[in-house]
């Protein structure tokens, strides 16, 4: 067999004979990440969860109604399940300690992540026709082995991301039935559409997921008769869906930090929430 042709790619780390901006990308999602995991520390183990006056910083109360910041959601602290509620734990514990790490094993074992951190904190590549470090190529790839068979549990993270999931909608629900102050029924506050949408955009991000996408048909060999059939047409659906991954990666990922900030700023009182419309 013949030698394969060998590219005129320039050696050394980031040299490249491209001329567009192909560092923008990798450095926006970069600082995007490193961003989210600052704050999500500064937030759960720095800024605390309650007022000084003992008030609540993850959720607050509106005409009866429950609006709960997405970081803190499902708040599992409050459950009679397994005696939750009643758990004397220590004061650095809060329910995003507990739950948090089902949608980060979710996101960073996500095929789509996994594009993002090899590209912009490992740089293997950062981008196409560009060389990567002296060090990448020594190793080699290996494969997703040693610390990275991790990312072999991504289907089992979906599976407990679904249940989060239902959570977070149940939550919304909490949000719609006012008893108070002279309101009394169902309706909508600003906080409802915050909570609606952070949900919304969680449910866009699950099921346009590669995992899910195999396991509706794309691990059959044909889709055929009966439940193949109505299988294929449903990896067909979430394939559609599929395209867009990365936007739903992003904008559900930030519209978490946003959903808690809204929440922290009502319950500090910067801002005010207000019952839009109840019947």
């Amino acid at each position: 067999m013949g030698e394969g042709i060998k590219l005129p790619v320039l050696n050394g780390l980031g040299r490249t004979n491209r001329i567009d901006n192909w560092w923008s990308k990798p450095m926006a999602m970069g600082i995007g990440l490193t961003a989210a995991l600052i704050y999500t520390v500064w937030r759960l183990f720095l800024y605390g969860t309650e007022t000084a006056n003992g008030g609540s910083l993850i959720s607050y109360e509106l005409h009866g109604s429950t609006v709960m910041s997405p970081i803190f959601s499902p708040n599992v602290l409050e459950w009679n399940l397994f005696g939750l509620n009643e758990w004397n734990h220590p004061e650095w514990v809060n329910a995003a300690i507990l739950v948090l790490w089902i949608p980060f094993g979710f996101r960073g074992t996500c095929y789509y992540m996994r594009r993002v951190y090899y590209r912009t904190f490992f740089a293997s590549p950062t981008a196409c026709w560009v060389d990567e470090p002296d060090i990448n190529k020594a190793i080699g790839y290996k494969g997703e082995k040693r610390l990275f068979i991790f990312n072999n549990l991504h289907r089992y993270f979906l599976y407990a991301a679904m249940i989060i999931l239902v959570i977070k909608w149940w939550d919304v629900t909490h949000t719609i039935h006012f008893t108070e102050d002279g309101i009394n029924g169902y309706g909508a506050s600003i906080g409802t559409f915050v909570m609606g949408l952070e949900a919304f955009l969680l449910t866009m991000y699950v099921t346009s997921c590669h995992a899910l996408r195999h396991l509706a048909g794309g691990m059959l060999d044909r889709w055929t008769t009966g439940i193949s059939r109505a299988r294929g047409v449903l990896f067909g659906k979430i394939s559609v869906l599929n395209r867009s991954h990365g936007f739903w990666f992003w904008t559900s990922l930030i519209f978490v930090f946003l959903g808690d900030l809204w929440v922290l700023a009502v319950a500090e009182g910067h801002l005010s929430d207000m019952v839009l419309f109840h019947v």
